[in-house]
């Protein structure tokens, strides 16, 4: 058989073998995928994607106040319900997730968002072709990438032109060898110059460098889901458009990869003499840096979409869970109604109801583990995925979305030396600046000054729940919602904050609880029963009965709406 039939016969055998692994790695995606849909998956770390340090590099952190600061995302556990809800499948798409969550922009502010995840819900062709997509590209798809969108962190010092002479200068060394061997002496010396050059960029280097290779791939996912995504659609495609115009990006991405390629000692030690050599790595930054400048941003808009794609997908199949999830009914309406919401970190929750109305607030009582902080947490929670992904953990909600401040859950900070209770103040009088502004926020309180005397943190606590609902110019456009102990708060805020109270009840095995919001104050005494029914002696249980009637029928000492003590 002729050496050319040969070769030919076992390049089609290389191309039939590629194409079925290509067709099995497609079909195990597909199963993949299929298996996951709408279905409730365990909850993912998040510490292999950095995505707070990509929402850092992204957007600074929250700069206008609209977005959740960190004691509130501490306190509603919102990285545990970035974890449980999420279902992307590039580091990207974990990235732009957590943006939405944090910072504050409305899911239905970007309309195409929410006509694509409704696209997604009822064509199982399209989401499966783009979650093949997105899974090729690779998990680490955006892993760093942040850094090189800003143009401001793209430096070039005057002397990095020296880099193309100097690779030029040692080519021209090593070439001139053969023919003139002291011509080695050039080349030590030049070698000598382009190690102090690469020590002189070394910091800057390798942390563009990882962030340039990802520019390939994530232009050619973006490329591919630009189309399938635009399918079936008459006239240009913006994002498709945006794309193009990166192609210098791509041709510097195919060489600064060139290393990262680059597998086994032999080769790998190779590549670092070359580079070495010809400071290969400087000379791709600095060839680099013009196009990065310019099209910096073009790159961070085109990595937004991809990963809101992935977001997109993953809400589509967030909605097709077993669960409650709903799409909120939004209006300007002042009374805010949402049904049987749950917490998504629970296992088995109860569904409770929340009105939220303006200028209104609610002072909710009960015992330890009732529920009460719960619920708080809840309703936070409801209303950050309510508004970040149009998507809520509830059977409904009807009416306007919300900011979220919250002040639930305090310890003593020993980083910079305060207290429980200065740090306790310190968020009091933050969610007071905040009351200043006319966004509506929704504040969460546990337990409001609970470091203090009782009358001090009663006078205090009333004065402080109705300065946050203050009237600015008219109604208050704010919603305070109070978790405490404090059943004396029910009678001084009478009229302004509505009383819930949850339920508990003494048994056989001790308290239980059903973790379900009631109407009124909590009328329950179980200390004292809890006390009897654990064995407590009997005069003690008396003594205690005996002062729990003698204070409630002394006359009270707290003014009612004076904020103080008489």
């Amino acid at each position: 058989m002729p050496t050319a039939a040969i070769v030919v016969i076992a390049l089609l055998l290389c191309a039939a073998g590629l194409l079925t692994h290509a067709g099995w790695r497609r079909r195990k995606l597909l199963a993949r995928l299929r298996e996951q849909w709408g279905a409730v998956l365990p909850a993912r770390s998040m510490d292999d994607d950095r995505v707070s340090e990509a929402w850092q590099e992204f957007c600074g952190g929250d700069q206008d106040g609209n977005g959740i600061d960190h004691r509130t995302w501490t306190d509603l556990d919102l990285d545990g319900v970035h974890a449980t809800i999420d279902r992307t499948q590039t580091a990207l798409g974990r990235q732009i997730l957590y943006w939405r969550m944090r910072s504050g922009i409305a899911w239905i502010d970007s309309p195409a968002l929410e006509a694509l995840t409704a696209r997604f819900t009822h064509d199982a062709g399209l989401r499966e072709t783009v979650g093949v997509q997105l899974a090729t590209a690779g998990r680490s798809l955006g892993f760093g990438l942040w850094v090189i969108v800003r143009p401001e962190l793209i430096r070039v010092r005057w002397w990095y032109w020296s880099f193309p002479l100097l690779a030029f200068a040692m080519l021209a060394s090593v070439a001139i060898v053969p023919f003139e061997p002291r011509a080695v002496l050039a080349v030590v010396a030049l070698l000598v110059v382009n190690m102090a050059v690469r020590m002189a960029t070394a910091w800057q280097i390798p942390g563009l460098l990882a962030p340039m290779r990802q520019m390939g791939p994530l232009i050619h996912a973006a490329e591919r889901l630009s189309r399938t995504v635009s399918a079936g659609y008459e006239g240009p495609t913006p994002m498709l458009e945006e794309v193009k115009r990166l192609r210098p990006l791509r041709r510097i991405a195919q060489w600064v990869s060139q290393d990262a390629l680059v597998s086994g000692e032999v080769l790998a030690a190779g590549w670092e003499y070359l580079n070495l050599l010809f400071v290969l790595d400087a000379n791709a930054l600095l060839l680099s840096a013009r196009y990065l400048r310019q099209l910096g941003p073009v790159l961070g808009r085109v990595a937004q979409w991809v990963g809101d794609v992935d977001v997109a997908l993953s809400v589509a199949s967030l909605r097709a869970e077993p669960r409650a999830w709903s799409i909120p009914s939004w209006s300007k309406v002042t009374r805010t109604r949402v049904l049987g919401m749950w917490h998504p970190l629970v296992p088995s929750p109860v569904p409770n109801d929340v009105d939220l109305c303006a200028g209104m607030g609610t002072v909710i009582t009960g015992a330890n583990m009732s529920g009460k902080s719960t619920y708080l947490r809840t309703v936070g929670i409801a209303a950050v995925l309510a508004r970040a992904l149009n998507t809520c953990p509830a059977a409904s909600w009807e009416g306007r979305s919300f900011r979220i401040r919250s002040l639930i859950g305090r310890n003593d900070d020993l980083a910079t030396g305060r207290s429980y209770y200065q740090v306790e103040v310190d968020g009091v009088v933050g969610l007071l600046n905040d009351a200043r502004e006319d966004l509506s926020t929704l504040f969460l309180l546990d337990e409001i000054l609970r470091g203090t005397n009782t009358i001090e943190r009663l006078a205090a606590g009333e004065a402080v729940l109705r300065a946050l609902l203050a009237d600015h110019g008219g109604a208050s456009p704010h919603v305070v919602i109070v978790a405490t102990h404090d059943g004396e708060l029910v009678s001084m805020l009478e009229g302004l904050y509505a009383p819930f109270h949850f339920r508990e009840t003494i048994g056989p095995d001790g308290l239980s609880f059903d973790y379900r919001r009631r109407v009124g104050p909590a009328s329950t005494r179980t200390a004292i029963a809890l006390l009897d029914s654990t064995g407590a002696p009997t005069e003690v249980v008396e003594a205690a009965r005996a002062r729990a009637e003698q204070l409630d029928a002394a006359p009270s000492r707290i003014v009612r709406h004076g904020g103080g003590a008489d």
